[in-house]
């Protein structure tokens, strides 16, 4: 059985991927769009855990484009 992340645990995540996501040349205009949609998630979402899930799912879309498009993600 799975257990619900934590605000701190997803915060980290979020944190370390776009650590990881930033430094893909390849993937800046997905990340720059990823910066404006964390723009608009914060303005649009009231819940903290919105937010912090919509930008999660946003990151998943970069890593999955990566992936498909050939790029080791295994750090991230």
């Amino acid at each position: 059985m799975s257990s619900i992340p934590t605000t701190v645990e997803l915060r980290s995540t979020i944190d370390r991927m776009e650590n990881v996501y930033r430094c893909y040349e390849e993937a800046s205009a997905l990340f720059n769009a990823y910066e404006k949609l964390c723009q608009r998630f914060e303005q649009d979402l009231a819940d903290e855990r919105d937010v912090l899930l919509s930008k999660r799912a946003a990151l998943m879309m970069i890593k999955y484009w990566l992936e498909d498009n050939g790029a080791d993600t295994s750090r991230g």
